[in-house]
């Protein structure tokens, strides 16, 4: 983002900038990723700190509980978060507890959004390019999402293209026909599969969720062992899973005030739950929408 010399445009950037960093960010970095004078940076991060939006830590800058807060009440309002974790949570169960994740689209950038998991899983949460795909630079294309990504992007997928791949194990596509030829697929179908290319024994399948205009709104993927995510009907329960989901996404309405609060609400065929009430209780403006919500509706 170019600076545009506005209070609330830097304060946006300085917000990027510190969610999009993989640590603590240190003010001379977030000078320098923002492009903005120093004096300018630090009136507004700890302006920012001062309101819970970052907190500050002897490493630098850290998105804040109040930020953080906000983005979880955001997504439930929105629904993405609720609308997906029955498919998430399907899938888990469907490929004996792998990661199944979904990635939605923002600016044509996708980021991990929501996923399901076991606790052998979690290393694996930790992997550099989650939640942002793109983070990893020109290797994303070697990611079934990142492929993905790139396919529904002309312009990235050129620079990627013209760019050198480092591989990430001795099974990574680097020959740029190939990798032309694997996202010139991955465009046409909507869907993607990496075996062993980030890393060694495991596999990864992607399908994309398009909007009503056709445009990239979302990916939905598994992955796992080889041995798993290989087995018969993996990739048609991903792909008939990518197409409900984004039914179910396209009719979602940002205007719709989604009432989480009253308790937990489950998959009906699984029996998990995958909302949660509040610890504290709601505001009184959305206690008032919440009761006005429950006498219309009986």
């Amino acid at each position: 983002m170019v600076d545009d010399h506005t209070v609330l445009g830097r304060a946006v950037e300085i917000l990027d900038c510190v969610v999009d960093a993989v640590a603590p960010l240190p003010l001379s970095l977030l000078t320098r990723r923002t492009g903005m004078p120093k004096p300018t940076v630090r009136r507004i991060a700890n302006d920012l700190v001062a309101r819970g939006m970052l907190e500050q830590c002897p490493d630098g800058y850290v998105p804040g509980q109040r930020l953080i807060c906000q983005g979880i009440q955001s997504a439930h309002r929105h629904g993405v978060a609720v609308t997906v974790q029955p498919y998430l949570q399907d899938l888990h169960l469907r490929t004996r507890g792998q990661v199944a994740w979904v990635a939605t689209s923002n600016a044509g950038q996708l980021t991990m959004t929501g996923a399901a998991f076991g606790r052998s899983h979690v290393a694996d949460m930790w992997k550099p390019w989650f939640p942002s795909f793109s983070s990893i630079g020109p290797a994303m294309v070697l990611l079934a999402s990142g492929r993905i990504e790139a396919a529904h992007n002309p312009e990235l997928a050129e620079k990627i293209l013209a760019s050198r791949i480092a591989p990430m194990t001795r099974y990574s596509v680097i020959d740029k026909a190939r990798l032309r030829a694997l996202l010139d697929e991955a465009r046409e179908t909507g869907f993607a599969h990496e075996v062993e290319q980030t890393t060694l024994g495991n596999s990864c399948m992607a399908a994309a969720m398009r909007d009503s205009s056709g445009h990239l709104a979302g990916v939905l993927g598994i992955a796992g062992p080889c041995s798993v995510i290989e087995a018969r009907g993996v990739r048609t329960a991903l792909m008939r899973s990518a197409l409900l989901l984004q039914h179910d996404l396209r009719s979602l309405s940002p205007g719709d005030s989604h009432v989480v609060w009253g308790g937990p609400i489950f998959n009906q065929r699984t029996g998990i739950g995958y909302t949660w009430p509040t610890v504290n209780e709601p505001s009184v403006c959305a206690a008032n929408d919440q009761g006005r919500w429950r006498h219309e509706t009986g």
